[in-house]
């Protein structure tokens, strides 16, 4: 029997010059990132953001009084280092023989790259929702060598329970940025749950926290936002799960929640509503979970600050094929090297449990 059909002999295949992404998603933290919290950085071994924890010594005074001008240690700041990411396209050289001329619909290289952008958007958009500090790295956690992400800047350093050893969603991260929490406060708040306890614990570089949100209220995101609140501080985005955002549709009323059509959410065909007038809600599909937890993150982005080197080759660059040893194959690396700090964790917060998975 002949393995060619004799039809398929002279009738070639019609190729659909376009290809469809099944497996990215768009994140629009990362879109925000990247278009307005994007710092750029030199070198060095550490990437240090000053911050003001304490007060200078001052207050009324009267005629004869004697004023306090012992030195006060007012001022700190974040420290983190560099990190990496790549993406890899491999060539197989024969492939160089068949994919050209009129029989190729569209290029092999062309469409590795494509992959390759939407690779690094997916490492970045998930290493920006975890921790950065886990060893083991699994699950809803990343290894040191990932991004200092949100999971643990956006925290309150909750020592209670068996919050700082967990290894879902609801961990806490009793450092971040290179200081330990509790040293920025002259009295530590006490923890006895899963939730910050008083307006008292939220400062210097803690933000609020329930992460122990089983039961889904709009009061709760309410009372998250306002301990966010200081001033014309404020969470300006929200960024949570499907479920979360859905739930707080249908927990608004009708005219509360037209799609939003003036942010810069829709400006990028994002779809959002606004909570408080002041918040874009969006979903992001990067939120990684831990199959029990959901997250909802109240961000202030303008302190969500997005570093990337000066270095051309890893702004998102490509180091060129390089012929692979004892080969005719080519392989090149698409490479990024950053990190995240959140300047005033403060005017962010966090809400982690079951109600939003």
């Amino acid at each position: 029997m002949l393995a060619l059909a004799e039809l398929n002999a002279y009738t070639t295949d019609d190729i659909v010059p376009k290809a469809t992404d099944v497996i990215f998603k768009k994140s629009p933290l990362l879109v925000r990132m990247l278009s307005r919290n994007t710092v750029n950085f030199d070198g060095g071994m550490h990437i240090l953001r000053p911050l003001v924890y304490a007060e200078l010594f001052g207050g009324f005074f009267s005629k004869g009084d004697t004023l306090n001008i012992s030195y006060a240690q007012t001022d700190t700041a974040f420290s983190v280092t560099p990190k990496y990411a790549y993406c890899s396209i491999f060539l197989p050289g024969t492939d160089d023989v068949l994919n050209r001329g009129r029989h190729a619909a569209f290029s092999q290289v062309e469409l590795k790259f494509a992959n390759a952008s939407a690779k690094m958007a997916k490492i970045l958009a998930t290493g920006i929702y975890q921790d950065g500090q886990t060893a083991s790295g699994t699950g809803v956690l990343s290894p040191s060598s990932s991004i200092d992400g949100l999971l643990a800047w956006i925290d309150d350093g909750n020592s209670s329970g068996s919050y700082t050893t967990s290894a879902n969603s609801d961990k806490s991260f009793l450092a971040v940025g290179g200081i330990t929490r509790n040293d920025l406060f002259v009295t530590p708040p006490v923890f006895t749950g899963a939730t910050t306890p008083n307006a008292a614990g939220v400062q210097g570089a803690n933000s609020y926290v329930n992460r122990a949100w089983s039961s889904f209220s709009l009061q709760d995101i309410q009372t998250a936002f306002g301990f966010a609140w200081f001033g014309n501080d404020f969470p300006d985005l929200i960024v949570t799960t499907q479920s979360g955002f859905n739930k707080i549709w249908n927990a608004t009323q009708p005219n509360q929640r037209y799609m939003d059509s003036t942010g810069d959410m829709a400006d990028v065909g994002f779809k959002s509503f606004r909570f408080n007038g002041v918040a874009e809600v969006v979903v992001d599909k990067y939120i990684p979970s831990d199959g029990t937890n959901g997250v909802m993150f109240l961000l202030n982005t303008r302190y969500i600050e997005f570093y990337i080197t000066t270095n051309k080759k890893f702004q998102f660059g490509f180091t060129g094929f390089k012929d692979a040893q004892n080969t005719i194959d080519l392989a090149g690396q698409y490479l990024w090297a950053g990190n995240v700090i959140c300047a005033n964790p403060r005017t962010s917060a966090k809400l982690v449990g079951t109600s939003i998975l």
